[in-house]
């Protein structure tokens, strides 16, 4: 993302302050990125980097305007100038690697989105393009270029709106920009609940989070200076805005909306700090330290580098990382966002003597961002360069489309009131009702327990939806109707009658520490309803596509093919488990499915996943048979789990 004007001096001087806190969200971002679990909110330092850039590039706007006007075509070429040479210099070294690492439909994808990227409209593509299904999602080495997209669409409009505003000599100046952040927040309240995807990647429900630091530039200078125990406990305020979040908010919170209020106005806090030259906070003090001063010079960097090669270091490797090889990587971040800060950044970014003309610069940045749409868009018209793999066949591998989209599966956009009770009992001729409650982790064994249907104690009813965990009092940002999905699954478990109910799910999907508190007390609510509960736990993940996998196993010894460690926590399904009562059936399905570290992907040519974590058909048949022979309906029993 563009993270404003590095080191430029502004009218109160240089902030080191404020690449100070550059790091700390540069920090969050890649701690969160590379798994860290101790930090599952680190998402959070996107939206303190929006704040710093509204802040910076507004301040320098308004300092251009009080000395005669604001130069709309001087700001854009320091806007191809700062931004474009360490993107583009990204861009060529992801591309090369991608284009010896990926498959020809993981490059097709890469080249669409390389092209988005140098168009200003990857938040575009990756909300069109990003869906539930979209399993590798987080294996698309520019996703993180979306942010750089949102703040490069803002800086279309606000140079121009300011102009406007300046001209027409509108008082109070904020006012406007004010309004239009109310709107943008009230957009984004809104759209987290209706519109989810749209709300975390377009501008408009982002705007109002650049705009925070638009209005703090518009503020008047502090009369005056407060006590110092005053500016303290607002410096620790201004931290705890940020960090709090990054260490509590998970995959869960809702967010962005009014989840994202606590880090903007943490941000805003400490910039609004750090303008005092005098008893500066001791916050203030601590993001001028040099360490992080040293690397918030790097951060834009930093951003540009680190998810390449968290996503290509991950293919390569065809497993998640080791601890020594987490810190690896958040090095060779470091030291390659150093290289490209000295050799790449600045000698493009600092003017030289004379000031340079405009149309030179201009035509560069254009022929450039031209230049990387068309290699982009090459990639994409061949295919993804299939010639570099001439032995390697996509075939279609069956599973989901037997889940019954929008009326027993429902995606984000649809409320429970879209499920059919008629159309989702998907077996017949038993009396009794078997309700499968859960996400997709759940969906994925609908296969196999139609193709096991006579050793099911009754008739199978599906009650599945998208990214939505089957406990009670879940929130989640993705699927904002799940909560009142979940509710109502009780409301069916005493309408219909039903006497057995599956739960299954990504368990581990949210970082969640809350997991199994939530999950125990819904199994309690449903014994309270007189049913018999029966839980499947997290079922085991693949690192990379299956396809992928079995395309590089083919010249490895045959009785290692089809066969990978898997990526799901080890651990969870432990907790899951002691959090049951022992009258609770509980499936491991990575104990009945995998043989000591390793679970198997396919069968000879057949493949037991359709994507990096869901079953197909053949592997949902599979799974079903290992649990019931497992114990899966067994008659109840002191403690039927197991192990």
């Amino acid at each position: 993302m563009q993270l404003g004007v590095n080191g430029q001096s502004m009218a109160s001087g240089y902030r080191p302050d404020i690449d100070g806190l550059r790091a700390v969200a540069v920090l969050a971002v890649i701690f969160y990125h590379v798994g860290i679990t101790w930090m599952p909110g680190g998402f959070v330092g996107v939206d303190v980097f929006f704040v710093i850039s509204g802040y910076v590039i507004t301040r320098g706007l308004l300092r251009e305007a009080a000395d005669g006007g604001i130069g709309i075509a001087a700001f854009y070429a320091r806007r191809i100038r700062r931004i474009l040479p360490a993107l583009v210099a990204t861009l060529a070294l992801t591309s090369l690697a991608a284009y010896w690492l990926l498959l020809p439909p993981q490059l097709e994808d890469y080249a669409a989105s390389a092209a988005a990227s140098a168009l200003s409209v990857a938040n575009l593509y990756f909300w069109r393009a990003s869906g539930y299904f979209d399993a590798a999602a987080l294996y698309r080495p520019l996703l993180h270029t979306w942010s750089l997209s949102v703040e490069e669409q803002f800086y279309l409009v606000l140079p121009v709106s300011l102009l406007l505003a300046v001209r027409l000599r509108l008082r109070p100046l904020w006012l406007p920009f004010g309004l239009v952040a109310l709107l943008s927040l009230g957009l984004s309240v809104y759209a987290g609940r209706y519109a989810p995807t749209a709300n975390f990647y377009l501008l408009p429900t982002r705007a109002w989070e650049l705009l925070v630091g638009t209005l703090l530039a518009m503020a008047p200078g502090a009369r005056g200076t407060l006590p110092l125990a005053i500016r303290q406990t607002a410096g620790l305020a201004g931290l705890a805005g940020i960090l709090v979040p990054a260490l509590l908010y998970t995959e869960a919170t809702p967010f962005p909306g009014l989840g994202a209020l606590p880090p903007c106005l943490g941000a805003a806090l400490l910039i609004r700090l750090g303008e005092a030259e005098a008893r500066r906070a001791a916050a203030t003090r601590l993001l001028a330290a040099p360490p992080l001063v040293a690397i918030g010079l790097i951060s834009y960097s930093a951003y540009l580098v680190h998810w390449p090669l968290i996503v290509l270091g991950r293919i390569a490797l065809m497993r998640e990382f080791g601890p020594s090889e987490t810190v690896a990587v958040i090095g060779a971040t470091l030291v390659l966002a150093a290289l490209s800060y000295r050799f790449v950044e600045r000698p493009f970014r600092h003017a030289p003597s004379q000031p340079p003309r405009l149309r030179p610069v201009l035509a560069a940045g254009a022929l450039a961002t031209l230049a990387m749409a068309g290699l982009g868009w090459a990639g994409v018209a061949s295919g993804g360069l299939p010639g570099r793999f001439p032995d390697f066949r996509l075939r279609p591998v069956p599973g989901t489309e037997t889940w019954n989209h929008r009326t027993c599966f429902l995606f984000a956009d649809q409320t429970w009131q879209a499920w059919d009770a008629a159309a989702c009992t998907r077996t017949g001729g038993k009396d009794g009702l078997v309700l499968l409650w859960g996400d997709s982790f759940a969906a994925h064994y609908v296969p196999g327990l139609i193709r096991h249907a006579d050793r099911l104690p009754g008739r199978l009813v599906q009650y599945t939806a998208a990214g939505c965990q089957p406990t009670l009092g879940v929130a989640s940002h993705v699927v904002p109707h799940c909560r009142d999905f979940n509710e109502n699954a009780l409301a069916l478990i005493r309408r219909l009658g039903i006497r057995d109910v599956v739960l299954a799910a990504r368990w581990g999907a949210q970082r969640d520490r809350d997991v199994p508190d939530r999950l125990r007390g819904t199994v309690a609510r449903i014994t309270a309803l007189g049913a018999r509960v029966q839980v499947v736990g997290q079922s085991p993940e693949l690192p990379l596509d299956p396809a992928f996998l079995a395309y590089h196993q083919r010249r490895d010894p045959p009785d290692a093919a089809g066969r990978w460690r898997p990526v799901a926590d080890l651990h969870l399904n432990e907790a899951l488990r002691a959090a049951l009562p022992a009258t609770v059936t509980f499936i491991d399905p990575q104990a009945a499915l995998c043989a000591g570290e390793t679970c198997p992907f396919a069968r000879g040519e057949t493949l037991l996943y359709a994507d990096t974590g869901h079953f197909s058909s053949a592997g949902a048949a599979l799974a079903v048979e290992r649990f019931l022979d497992a114990g899966l309906f067994a008659p109840a029993r002191s403690a039927a789990v197991v192990p």
